[in-house]
C-alpha cells in the first residue's frame, strides 16, 4: 500500500533565488494591461496599474517599484508628466514608455528626459520581459550608486501634495 501525498495548489508562484520586480504602470487602458500582468506575475515581475500620476507615485513608494511603465496618455498627463514626476521624486526609478509605432517622432527627445526604453506595441512578451528586467537593473544601480538602501531613493514625499 503506498501512501498519498497532497499537492499544494498556489495562486503564486514560487520563485527560488531572487525578489520578484516591483514595476508600475501608468496607464488607463485596463485590457493592456491586465494581460501583460497575468504573463509577467510568471516571470517574476509583479504589474500594478496607476491612472494618475497621484496613482503612480503612490504605489512607486507604497510597493519599492523600481520601475515606471508609463502609456504615451494616460488622464492626468503625458509620458513627458511621469518622467518629470518619476526623477524629482523616485530619482533612481528606472522609466520605458508604452507607444505605438506610430508614436515614435513624438519621443525623440524622450532619452535625453530620462526614459530608459520603449515598449512598442503591440507588446511581446519577452520583450517587455527584457525591458523591465533592465530597468529594474538600472534602477538598483542608481540606488547602490546614491548609497541608498531603499530602491526608490527618496519616497520623502508625494508629487501631488508638495
Amino acid at each position: 500500500m503506498t501512501e498519498q501525498q497532497p499537492y499544494l495548489v498556489s495562486r503564486k508562484p514560487a520563485f527560488p533565488g531572487g525578489d520578484t520586480i516591483q514595476c508600475v504602470f501608468l496607464t488607463c487602458f485596463h485590457s493592456e494591461f491586465s494581460v501583460l500582468a497575468i504573463v509577467l506575475q510568471y516571470s517574476r515581475i509583479r504589474m500594478h496599474r496607476a491612472d494618475t500620476l497621484d496613482e503612480a507615485d503612490f504605489l512607486l513608494s507604497a510597493t519599492a517599484g523600481t520601475v515606471l511603465v508609463s502609456d504615451i496618455l494616460f488622464l492626468d498627463g503625458s509620458w513627458q508628466d511621469a518622467l518629470r514626476m518619476a526623477a524629482e521624486v523616485h530619482p533612481c526609478v528606472a522609466s520605458l514608455i508604452a507607444a505605438d509605432p506610430v508614436d515614435s517622432p513624438f519621443l525623440a527627445d524622450a532619452y535625453s528626459r530620462g526614459a530608459c526604453g520603449a515598449l512598442w506595441k503591440p507588446v511581446g512578451f519577452s520583450e517587455a520581459i527584457h525591458l523591465i528586467r533592465s530597468a529594474d537593473q538600472a534602477s538598483r544601480d542608481r540606488a547602490l550608486l546614491s548609497n541608498q538602501s531603499a530602491p526608490t531613493c527618496n519616497p520623502v514625499y508625494s508629487y501631488g501634495r508638495r
